[in-house]
């Protein structure tokens, strides 16, 4: 049955977005194994082939599966997946995480209430990793909890 030899399989791998990365997967058997890749969470993977043409499918058969100018859609984990149809297949498991900037989205801009009222700032931060986020009020007191 197929073994994946972990010294020559890529571990967890962090990039940041645009970058290019490379997983990699290597395995024993007889028959030789065959390497298939996929999502660990069913979503397709997304592959760019150049600027504008990307391409989705739901597994990728290689030893390497490349990634090129790197997307935050593309992160999470994967599956190589070794199997040669002698029982059983085996399988690792491999996290790409994508660092990228803090992007700010805020509903309202501009609120409104009346005096003595209680009112809710909303302000929605994507990130990886993640983020410390505070509120700071006239340039000066910050408010750290909320």
């Amino acid at each position: 049955p197929p073994d994946i030899v972990y010294d020559d399989t890529s571990g967890d791998l962090s990039v940041s977005e645009g970058e290019n990365a490379t997983l990699w997967c290597r395995a024993t058997g007889h028959p030789p194994p065959r390497i298939t890749w996929r999502r660990e969470d069913g979503q397709s993977i997304l592959l760019r082939r150049g600027t504008r043409d990307a391409i989705k499918v739901d597994t990728y058969n290689g030893s390497n599966l490349y990634f090129w100018r790197l997307d935050r859609k593309q992160m999470g984990a994967y599956l190589c997946i070794a199997s040669n149809d002698v029982p059983p297949a085996v399988s690792k498991r491999i996290a790409l995480n994508v660092n990228f900037a803090p992007v700010i989205k805020v509903p309202n801009q501009l609120l409104g209430a009346p005096l003595n009222t209680d009112v809710q700032l909303e302000c929605y931060v994507e990130a990886f990793p993640n983020t410390i986020n505070y509120w700071v009020k006239n340039r000066g007191e910050m408010l750290l909890n909320g």
